[in-house]
């Protein structure tokens, strides 16, 4: 669904299996961007009105085809407060929520941002991959053996956040 027009109705169809029975849609503000959040199964979707997502990616959208999905992320416990149960879903390339850092190099190759983090209330290891027209990105809390994904986001900008800043080669759109 990455870089397609948002429709609630399709959403609710592809998330159906997981129980999900209705998806929302864009708030009534006019704001250029938007999350769409799924708890229940533990998704969230993050959409652009066309110019925005026109001038974050230099792509050529349409403004008649109004909102764009930019970003869709599979979400764990801890990942965010809204999240109680883990994404129950297949992952792409054979993943799931339960794959270890490891799992996720082997099938997806050797990440393009392979980064630990210790700061306060978190600590774990980022993996990302800058793919032709996408971005992947994956979180894991803990570290080693200990290590839980907590999201899984595959996105056209942005899932990368500030490294797509410091390292603009690899991750600017």
């Amino acid at each position: 669904m990455i870089g397609q027009p948002f429709d609630g109705k399709k959403v609710r169809d592809v998330l159906g299996s997981l129980g999900v029975k209705r998806v929302s849609g864009p708030g009534a503000f006019s704001s250029s961007e938007e999350i769409i959040w799924i708890p229940k199964a533990s998704v969230r979707i993050d959409i652009y009105q066309a110019q925005k997502l026109n001038g974050l990616t230099g792509s050529g959208y349409r403004d008649e085809e109004g909102w764009i999905i930019g970003s869709v992320e599979l979400l764990a416990p801890g990942s965010d407060d809204r999240i109680k149960t883990p994404f129950s879903g297949p992952l792409p390339m054979g993943l799931a929520i339960s794959s270890t850092p490891q799992d996720c190099i082997d099938a997806l190759g050797q990440p393009d941002l392979d980064e630990e983090h210790d700061r306060p209330g978190f600590s774990g290891r980022v993996l990302a991959w800058r793919k032709q027209h996408l971005n992947i990105a994956i979180t894991f809390a803990g570290k080693g053996r200990e290590s839980t994904m907590i999201n899984h986001t595959v996105c056209l900008i942005g899932c990368i956040g500030a490294w797509r800043y410091t390292h603009p080669e690899v991750f600017a759109p």
